[in-house]
């Protein structure tokens, strides 16, 4: 009785190794992993990320802001210096929308950060993981008291790995975010 199921397990069998990352050749006859040509560089995407460190304006007692310092609002940050906190998702990823590009192709993000005293406010980022135009962000400091909460936008212009780093007056505060759709 033949079975011809046993001709087909062998090659069912070469299949499935191929796909699961067998081995190729290249042009000098030794074997290489057949996705050398789609691995990413050393930049793991989620080892990277900023973890928060549960810090908040509640936990350092903070001075009080002249506006929207509830005790809600206070705990509600969870990673800071003393000076500045943001509130970081647990896995690192800030997720854009399409319904926020820009004309110019970047990709805004409403992004909230708490400030512990008064001082000039400004924002820098940049892409770590690969080559792209600098963050850029806008915010309104006037509106909002001289310290205490202070809402902002910040335009990435790709998703990647970006570090982010909050200054008020002289006190930095950086981060480190995968950003994606």
């Amino acid at each position: 009785m033949r079975r011809p199921y046993l001709r087909i397990v062998p090659v069912i069998t070469v299949a499935v190794l191929m796909l699961a990352g067998g081995c190729t050749s290249d042009r000098s006859g030794s074997p290489e992993p057949a996705n050398r040509e789609t691995v990413a560089p050393q930049t793991a995407q989620t080892a990277e990320v900023t973890v928060p460190n549960g810090s908040s304006p509640a936990k350092v007692n903070a001075p009080h802001a002249p506006m929207n310092d509830t005790d809600a609002m206070r705990s509600g940050w969870n990673h800071g210096n003393g000076d500045l906190w943001v509130y970081l998702p647990a896995d690192g990823r800030l997720k854009l929308s399409d319904m926020y590009t820009d004309k110019d192709g970047s990709h805004r993000l409403k992004f909230g950060w708490w400030r512990g005293h008064a001082g000039k406010f400004s924002v820098t980022g940049r892409r770590l993981d690969a080559p792209a135009a600098p963050l850029r962000f806008s915010a309104q400091p006037e509106s909002y008291g001289a310290f205490g909460f202070l809402p902002s936008y910040l335009y990435f212009p790709s998703e990647g790995i970006w570090e982010i780093t909050g200054h008020l007056g002289d006190k930095p505060l950086t981060f480190v975010v995968q950003v994606v759709k």
